[in-house]
């Protein structure tokens, strides 16, 4: 018997390709402004310093908001999150009291990423388009997936199964 109910991801390839094109662009600015002798120039040794930082953290920040994955086992919700080596979030499913497929507008312009969602709580959000909004004893935790509806009706055979 498979421990495993179901697993899903999203990507966000349109904000992943924003993180890396700032971040390449900052790192291209960095090499041409870094001066030949920098004790002579220490304004553009400290512009040069600022735009490299800026386009490592551009890069850093695309890969740990490119992608976020999901699984539902038959014991936890395990929520993982970008490219980087960062702990997932783990939640018992006994508390989880709710689940539900919704839908996510997400632009530039909106939140997204790891956020606070008005009337749906925490969120992970990638792109827009379809997620999971889970009950977690009474906390909202959104999460961008691609396939929410088959997600909702392992968990509601499992539950089934069980009573």
């Amino acid at each position: 018997m498979s421990f495993l109910l179901w697993s899903g991801q999203a990507i966000g390839h349109r904000r992943a390709g924003v993180g890396l094109v700032v971040g390449v662009a900052c790192a291209a600015a960095a090499v041409t402004v870094f001066p030949e002798h920098p004790l002579e120039r220490p304004n553009a040794l400290a512009a040069a310093v600022l735009l490299g930082a800026a386009g490592l953290a551009a890069l850093v920040w695309a890969a740990a908001m490119a992608h976020v994955g999901v699984q539902i086992s038959m014991y936890n919700v395990r929520i993982r999150h970008g490219l980087l080596p960062m702990p997932p979030i783990t939640v018992p499913l006994r508390m989880v009291s709710g689940m539900r497929a919704v839908d996510v507008q997400s632009s530039l312009a909106q939140r997204w990423g790891w956020t606070w969602v008005p009337g749906r709580g925490r969120a992970v959000i990638v792109r827009s388009g379809p997620a999971l909004l889970f009950d977690f004893a009474g906390r909202r935790f959104t999460v961008s997936v691609d396939d929410p509806d088959e997600a909702e009706a392992a968990l509601n055979r499992m539950r089934s199964a069980v009573r």
